[in-house]
């Protein structure tokens, strides 16, 4: 059986995945994403993401691993964005603030445009990495919402004990209590602090425990995105208070 013509196609293939006819990963440093921005604004960039397929998550709402994957590594491209957005916003302000001159309507158009460019960093990142924004968009809301849950648990957990503890206190209680009265108001307490704690546990849906388990497996990720979320931030406070004296 001949192959040649296989062979042939392949690495003709491979150059074409390499060049542009495959949405590969796309380069992370500063000069490459300054670019981005200025060949496709905004509102090109939404424009295309108005026509990604909707996206319907599961009815449990949980998140697959390869989805918070996914979710880490559009952060971690968003932050660079975003960072890069935000010194381009910075260094067109400090411009016009050296030339002493008044921002014109286009100049504040541009601005404006800068500062969809930060608010949007996230759907731009997703877009660019070849995953459908409306599936990232669900993927951030449950993480999210694991986040919370995770943030709670150790409060929730504090309660729990609180009323095991007091439950038994009643419960003890309610053996010594000597007339009917006091056992009636005693049945009232214990059930209200048990309905209460039924609340509390429905709550905790099991997508959300689930999804709080599976950012759990990504805590070092998870947590150099936070901190590199705070260096950002920290670094744009410091240029603004100089930029300002």
């Amino acid at each position: 059986m001949k192959r040649y013509g296989s062979l042939f196609i392949i690495p003709l293939l491979g150059a074409t995945l390499i060049t542009g006819g495959c949405k590969g990963k796309p380069a992370d440093d500063e000069a490459s994403i300054k670019e981005s921005l200025e060949e496709k604004g905004t509102i090109d960039v939404m424009d295309e993401i108005s026509k990604a397929p909707e996206y319907k998550g599961p009815a449990d709402g949980r998140l697959t691993d390869q989805q918070v994957k996914m979710y880490i590594e559009v952060r971690q491209r968003e932050q660079k964005i975003r960072e890069v957005a935000l010194k381009e916003l910075k260094a067109k302000g400090d411009k016009a603030k050296e030339e002493k001159r008044e921002v014109g309507m286009f100049e504040a158009m541009k601005a404006i445009g800068d500062l969809a460019d930060v608010a949007t960093a996230d759907l731009r990142a997703a877009h660019e990495l070849g995953h459908n924004p409306n599936e990232y968009t669900w993927i951030k809301e449950r993480v999210l919402e694991a986040q919370l849950a995770q943030t709670t648990q150790a409060l929730n957990q504090q309660m729990v004990q609180g009323q095991q503890s007091m439950l038994k206190m009643l419960e003890e209680q309610k053996k010594l209590a000597t007339d009917d009265t006091q056992r009636a108001e005693l049945d009232k307490q214990i059930a209200e602090m048990k309905n209460s704690a039924a609340q509390a546990e429905a709550n905790n849906t099991p997508g959300a425990e689930h999804n709080a388990q599976m950012i759990a497996k990504y805590k070092t990720e998870f947590d150099k995105l936070q901190a590199e979320d705070v260096r950002i931030a920290q670094q744009q406070n410091s240029s603004g208070q100089g930029g300002g004296q």
